[in-house]
């Protein structure tokens, strides 16, 4: 299935229902709350996206940019749209988008057991370069791997109508 719905860009007036969305993407030892979520997406440096569909968020990317490199804060779907292209149009829209800022490298980590978000970032040309022991805890107290992960990025422009 194809995402519908519009891309568009957040700020921190967005930041309740982008806490939701994270809420409902994430156990509670790794969602955001609604303050830290309005602090991100009122900094200069965050590139904040969101997937609309009615007046329903239901998919967020949030990059904060530090050129030569970008990091993917998070980017999460909501369970109902998940698998339908959302995460795939955010990414698009985010790469043409962060040309401008002089972006060589997009950096990110992931839990080593969220193999899902592993493949689609291996699937859009990211590489394994480290690991983190015990980065991510979770709601019952086991702790998770973060596998570290880049891709090169240069020569992107500006062809997002976001």
């Amino acid at each position: 299935m194809t995402a519908g719905g519009a891309i568009t860009i957040l700020n921190e007036e967005d930041s309740a229902r982008a806490a939701m969305l994270h809420a409902a993407c994430f156990d509670s030892a790794g969602q955001w709350s609604a303050r830290s979520m309005r602090e991100t997406l009122s900094a200069q440096t965050t590139l904040a996206l969101g997937h609309e569909e009615g007046d329903a968020l239901n998919g967020m990317l949030l990059v904060q940019r530090v050129p030569p490199d970008a990091e993917i804060l998070t980017i999460c779907v909501h369970p109902d749209n998940r698998r339908d292209g959302v995460a795939q149009k955010l990414f698009d829209h985010s790469a043409t988008l962060l040309g401008p800022y002089g972006i060589d490298r997009l950096i990110l980590d992931v839990a080593d057991d969220n193999l899902p978000a592993i493949s689609f970032y291996e699937r859009n040309g990211f590489r394994r370069d480290g690991l983190r022991k015990a980065y991510y805890r979770r709601e019952d107290g086991v702790a998770a791997d973060a596998v570290l992960m880049s891709r090169q990025f240069a020569g992107h422009t500006n062809k997002s109508g976001a």
